[in-house]
């Protein structure tokens, strides 16, 4: 039995042969260029939205950062944008971390955040039982190693516990477990200072 073979049209010399549509279609080296930033601007995107304790709904309230700058202590200077401050002038030392019973000027907590740190300011006048609330952040700070947590007494003026970080604010009316660790975990070692205290 006879086997059918596929064959190819004959052509003249000088013919040309019919080439499919899908293989004469070709990009400009341009339309290449925008794909591959679009690819790259993805891949960026995706890495950023990933990224280990950053969600698409950052826990906080950004607030615009107000530079840098070291003052002397007592030194006047313009007003923090939040309370608790979360960015703007600041001492040359930072406080070391840890747990306080008393308080301490802003200026000093602000350089823990360009360190960052995330700093606790909890506020005995608004909390029911303070000395729960107290042992709870103790508490929590420990999970942490205590690495880049501080906590200090201080009048709030919008809440019992207000947790800040470089450029971001929580304000809390008590201790919120679940809300806490989104803070500290989307913003702990995030200060434009990288140090390793």
């Amino acid at each position: 039995m006879a086997k059918n073979k596929a064959t190819l049209p004959k052509t003249r010399p000088g013919q040309k042969t019919a080439v499919p549509a899908t293989s004469r279609t070709r990009l400009p080296s341009w339309a290449w260029a925008v794909l591959g930033v679009v690819a790259v601007a993805a891949v960026v995107g995706l890495v950023l939205l990933l990224r280990p304790g950053v969600t698409e709904a950052a826990p906080g309230e950004r607030f615009p950062i107000q530079g840098q700058e070291h003052i002397t202590e007592g030194q006047t200077h313009p007003p923090y944008n939040s309370d608790p401050p979360t960015s703007g002038w600041h001492y040359p030392g930072a406080l070391p971390t840890g747990f306080y019973e008393e308080s301490y000027p802003d200026e000093w907590l602000v350089h823990n955040l360009e360190h960052g740190h995330i700093v606790f300011s909890y506020d005995c006048s608004k909390l029911a039982d303070c000395d729960t609330v107290k042992q709870q952040i103790r508490d929590l700070m420990a999970d942490y190693d205590n690495w880049k947590v501080t906590a200090v007494p201080r009048q709030n003026r919008d809440a019992a516990l207000a947790l800040t970080a470089w450029g971001w604010l929580l304000n809390l009316d008590g201790f919120d477990e679940a809300r806490i660790r989104a803070f500290v975990d989307a913003w702990r070692d995030h200060g434009p200072e990288a140090t390793m205290e």
